[in-house]
């Protein structure tokens, strides 16, 4: 599967029933050795206007939590935090 056919896929969070966006606005992590997809780099919604980028934290999603990828989203399940 190519980037470019996924890209416009949008991220549904399973476990909350949210989106998280499109992957084209995502980053990705990388495994050095193989060139695997470690995890997605999701900008989260701190920062306000327009110095928004640089007060941004970013959400890691392992990729190992990637439940299904569809035809119209892709579909992952959050590890819920205590």
């Amino acid at each position: 599967m190519r980037l470019s056919e996924i890209g416009s896929k949008e991220i549904v969070d399973l476990s909350k029933g949210s989106s998280l966006g499109q992957l084209w606005d995502t980053e990705l992590l990388f495994e050095r050795k193989n060139g695997a997809i470690k995890a997605v780099l999701i900008p989260g919604e701190c920062g306000k206007g327009p110095f928004k980028r640089a007060q941004e934290q970013w959400i890691q999603l392992p990729w190992s939590n990637i439940v299904k990828i569809g035809e119209d989203m892709i579909i992952f399940k959050s590890e819920e935090l205590d």
